[in-house]
């Protein structure tokens, strides 16, 4: 087995199993303690896992968790799904953006980008407050509503019923779970129910998810892979990619 392999299959045991110990993973996968002691390492590094005296913990932020606790998990990972996804949006396109820290990555991109006239609608309050405070006079639309705390995100019936009148090209969604048995889903009821109807306003719909979302399923499904244009993340084995693939899904 290569050694990112390796490391992977270390990770998603860690992640099913919560915690786990140096020997334990030694006997798993015949190697030397000290070389899962160097691959822990590498993974606590990411800020997948908590190193601790005798092994490791899985590290994950609460679903609810904080929205500043949040933006430093997985850091690097989420600007270069930001990176990718704003090759996907060009000048004169009317685009709608999540709530989330990889969606506020994006916002950050597009303040920093060549685009200038863009049309953008969110439900998320500190992206709009992001996109006034920038320098960029991207046409803005805020579908406010009631705010949660911690997510700064706006749902209920008000954010829904002005999200019904836009017509938009591109919807970017941070999401909480990717499965193949179970699509796209959320931690929260009340944001699912504001994801789906602007999937339903949109033309494209492109979930950012970090590999930490693959193979996780939350309480609220938000839709299937047929209503979602494509995936982009960060870094998956080919393996991985390819169980997608096969199921014609899209992923960048």
């Amino acid at each position: 087995m290569l050694t990112d392999e390796r490391r992977r299959a270390i990770f998603e045991n860690i992640k099913k199993n919560m915690s786990i110990t140096t020997d334990e993973l030694s006997n798993i996968f015949n190697v030397s303690p000290s070389t899962i002691r160097r691959d822990l390492e590498y993974l606590a590094s990411k800020n997948l896992i908590k190193r601790t005296h005798k092994g490791a913990i899985f590290n994950s932020p609460h679903a609810e968790g904080d929205f500043l606790s949040n933006y430093n998990y997985m850091k690097k990972e989420k600007n270069l799904i930001a990176k990718k996804a704003l090759n996907f949006i060009n000048d004169k396109d009317f685009i709608a953006l999540s709530g989330g820290t990889t969606s506020y990555f994006l916002a950050e991109e597009l303040i920093n980008s060549e685009l200038q006239d863009l049309t953008l609608l969110t439900h998320s309050v500190n992206i709009a407050v992001l996109i006034l405070e920038s320098k960029k006079e991207f046409k803005l639309v805020l579908a406010g509503g009631i705010p949660r705390k911690g997510s700064y995100e706006c749902v209920g019936e008000i954010t829904l019923r002005i999200i019904k009148n836009f017509n938009i090209d591109k919807y970017f969604l941070g999401v909480n779970g990717v499965s193949l048995e179970s699509g796209v889903s959320f931690a929260n009821m009340d944001e699912a129910i504001v994801s789906q109807e602007l999937i339903r306003r949109s033309k494209d719909t492109y979930v950012l998810a970090d590999r930490t979302k693959f193979d996780v399923t939350k309480p609220f499904r938000i839709s299937d892979f047929e209503d979602i244009s494509a995936i982009i993340t960060d870094d998956l084995s080919s393996n991985f990619i390819s169980k997608y693939k096969n199921k014609k899904i899209e992923i960048y």
